[in-house]
């Protein structure tokens, strides 16, 4: 082989891994979204590395000056160590990767090593505990983590997206009324202006992107909300729509359990089976809410807390528990799923009816904690918050994201994050 072979293939792999990982030799395509590709991957969390009660339960946004980082966790179950990289792509408004440069938004090279893992400790399923702080970079907007296999980049393991903000232009009266019409008791609107009276917008109604998201929920955000009305004179984008543009379904406060100790039930679970193979727990049977009226209490919106009130370290001496969901409730036409941040807000968890038990069961393989949940239905002719129903009064936490594309900008900065709570 000539000598410049190597150099050329060489070349030639870190296009290929730079770009989107899609030809036809890869074994996974990489997604601009949250995912796992490996089965044997669990518990991925990503969140702000700050002293604050319930920091993990914090979007994965951080200021651009960064006080503190962001902490990626996972777990492999494996009994044997793996070496894994990790790479970082800034992305637009549209979680598209962006057209900067590796050294436009990062201070050293595009792949960081995963050295920091634990062993699990005396737990019946074995694990290994990862954890990577994430770099540094330069410039807002949105990101990707990915990691993947250090001898295969190809071979992807997980993404998570994260962002990283900027604040030069203000938020006005983040608020929300009550829907509109016959929607008003189960939906939130979400009323704003956005002040551009420090930072100079060019053609700001063209130039500047919006996007709002209910509890952190990727299956619930609003993507390119352009303003209502803007105020030239005063420097204000007003969104205030009549069309739904701003509209969101308020859902329900969200299911729970408490698994944290496997000797002493906690809330919501039946019982646990403790064997030399796994632990087995069963949830208490639960019933659709749809003809009920609103009930309120503290949730957290659909996330959860890995925890153990029984051992020193929840990182590595948690069990894996196998998790029984019973739902009793007639056969509807559509798939239901067990919902939440544990299945990324996505449908990978589905339910199948039990004739004998006239309900739906389905079983998910989860690391000891608090977790909250619900059930979704995919179906024609019911909207998926059937089960749970859907009312004003629901506490909901919103996330305004404010992105400026400068005229000749390759990409879109996020010049704006906000976070606040309705009902709360």
């Amino acid at each position: 082989m000539p000598p410049d072979r190597p150099i050329l293939f060489s070349l030639l792999l870190s296009i290929i891994l730079a770009s989107r990982i899609n030809v036809g030799w890869c074994q996974v395509k990489l997604k601009y979204e949250d995912e796992i590709y490996k089965p044997d991957i669990k518990t991925v969390e990503l969140y702000p590395l700050v002293d604050r009660p319930m920091a993990k339960l914090e979007a994965p946004a951080i200021p651009l000056i960064q006080p503190y980082p962001l902490l990626l966790e996972f777990d492999q179950l494996t009994d044997d160590a793996d070496y894994f990289m990790a790479k970082i792509i800034h992305c637009d408004a549209n979680w598209q990767p962006s057209d900067l440069y590796d050294l436009d938004y990062l201070y050293e090279f595009n792949e960081f090593r995963i050295n920091d893992y634990e062993f699990s400790f005396d737990t019946r399923v074995n694990y290994v505990h990862y954890s990577l702080l994430i770099p540094r970079v330069k410039v807002p907007g949105n990101y990707l983590v990915m990691v993947f296999q250090e001898d295969n980049p190809t071979n992807l393991i997980l993404s998570k997206r994260f962002f990283v903000y900027d604040n030069k232009v203000g938020l006005n009266n983040g608020r929300t009324i009550s829907g509109l019409g016959s929607i008003i008791r189960e939906n939130h609107q979400i009323e704003f202006e956005i002040d551009y009276s420090k930072y100079e917008l060019v053609n700001p109604f063209e130039n500047v992107t919006v996007s709002v998201r209910q509890n952190q929920r990727w299956d619930r955000i609003i993507y390119d909300l352009k303003p209502s009305f803007v105020k030239e004179d005063i420097k204000i984008l007003e969104y205030r729509h009549f069309n739904f543009e701003n509209n969101f379904r308020a859902g329900n406060e969200f299911r729970f359990f408490d698994l944290r100790s496997v000797r002493s039930f906690g809330q919501n679970v039946d019982y646990v089976d403790i064997e030399p193979d796994g632990i087995y727990a069963q949830l208490m049977v639960e019933k659709p809410r749809y003809s009920q009226a609103y009930g309120g209490y503290d949730d957290l919106n659909g996330k959860y807390m890995v925890e153990n009130i029984e051992r020193a370290d929840d990182h590595i001496e948690s069990e894996y528990v196998n998790i029984g969901f019973n739902l009793k409730a007639p056969k509807l036409n559509g798939t239901i799923y067990v919902q939440g941040a544990v299945s990324d807000w996505k449908l990978k968890y589905p339910m199948t009816y039990d004739p004998g038990f006239e309900g739906y069961k389905t079983n998910i393989l989860l690391k000891q904690g608090w977790y909250n949940y619900l059930y979704q239905i995919e179906s024609d002719s019911l909207k998926n918050d059937y089960l749970e129903g859907s009312h004003f009064q629901t506490e909901n936490q919103y996330e305004i994201f404010i992105y400026y594309r400068a005229l000749g900008s390759r990409t879109d900065y996020l010049i704006g994050y906000y976070s606040f709570w309705v009902n709360r």
